[in-house]
C-alpha cells in the first residue's frame, strides 16, 4: 500500500503531537493510606514523615497499546537526611519503521530534612532544548529555565508528583519550564485494576486543571498506571514494569 506525502506529513505530525503529550508523564508514586492520607512511619528517612520508596522504578509507555517510550524513577538516599529523586523519560515515536518524533527528559530532584533544595531538568523536545535550574533560597526557589528568570515558592511539590502530600496541592511546580500549575485532585475511589500481570486492588484519582491525568495507586502507596487523552482521542499510558 503506498503512502501520499500529505499522508505521511498528516500522520507524522499527529505522531509529534501525540508524543509531546505522553511527555506529561513525568509522575512518580506518593505512599499513601487505604484511606489516601499519608503513611506515617517510624522509620521515616531524609527528614519525610514517610519513608520514601528506593531503588530504581521502569514504567512503560504506550500509545493505544503500541509502545512509543519508558520512564525510569530513581530514588537515592545518602543516609544524611538528604534524598535525591532521578526521572529519566526516553520517547521515540515510529512511522513505517523511522523515527518521526523523539523526546527524552532528565530530572533530579534534591531535598533535605523533608524540604525541596533544588531543581534541575534537561528537556529535548524533538531537538528543541528546555533546561531548568532552581535553588532554595529561603522560602522561594529561584533559578532560570532558560535564559528567563524564575522565583516560585519553595514549598511547592514538583509534577512528578511522587511526595504524598500532592494529592492535596491546589499548585504544583513544573518541571519542563518552571512554572506553577493550578490543579485540582478528585479521589475516584478503589478499583479492580487489570493489568499485565494481572488483577490488582488500586485507588484512582483524577488530576485536573493545568495538568491533567488519571492516576491508580497500589495499597502501597506505589502507581501501577497512568493515563490520559490525546487530542485526536487516543489513550496514552504508562504502567508499572519493575521495581526494586
Amino acid at each position: 500500500m503506498s503512502v501520499s506525502r500529505r499522508q505521511l506529513l498528516s500522520t507524522t505530525l499527529r505522531h509529534a503531537m501525540i508524543a509531546g503529550a505522553v511527555a506529561a508523564f513525568v509522575t512518580p508514586f506518593p505512599v499513601l493510606a487505604d484511606s489516601g492520607s499519608v503513611t506515617q512511619s517510624a522509620s521515616a528517612e531524609a527528614g519525610f514523615p514517610f519513608t520514601p520508596p528506593r531503588g530504581r522504578f521502569i514504567y512503560a509507555i504506550t500509545r493505544d497499546g503500541d509502545p512509543i517510550g519508558t520512564q525510569k524513577l530513581d530514588f537515592v538516599a545518602d543516609g544524611s537526611n538528604r534524598l535525591t529523586v532521578i526521572t529519566d523519560v526516553d520517547i521515540d515515536v515510529r512511522l513505517l519503521g523511522l523515527s518521526v518524533y523523539k523526546f527524552t527528559q532528565h530530572i533530579e530532584e534534591r531535598w533535605q530534612d523533608g524540604a525541596l533544595q533544588g531543581m534541575v531538568s534537561e528537556t529535548n523536545d524533538d531537538g528543541e532544548e528546555r533546561k531548568v535550574d532552581l535553588a532554595r533560597q529561603g522560602d522561594r526557589l529561584t533559578g532560570k529555565y532558560n535564559e528567563k528568570k524564575r522565583d516560585v515558592p519553595a514549598d511547592l511539590i514538583p509534577s512528578t508528583l511522587w511526595h504524598p502530600d500532592a494529592i492535596n496541592q491546589k499548585t504544583v511546580l513544573d518541571t519542563v519550564r518552571a512554572r506553577q500549575h493550578q490543579v485540582k485532585v478528585a479521589d475516584k475511589g478503589e478499583v479492580a485494576l487489570v493489568l499485565p500481570v494481572g488483577t490488582v486492588d488500586a485507588r484512582h484519582y483524577a488530576f485536573t486543571g493545568e495538568l491533567n491525568r488519571d492516576v491508580w495507586y497500589g495499597k502501597d502507596g506505589i502507581i501501577l498506571q497512568a493515563e490520559m487523552k490525546a487530542k485526536d482521542g487516543s489513550i496514552i499510558r504508562q504502567q508499572l514494569l519493575s521495581r526494586p
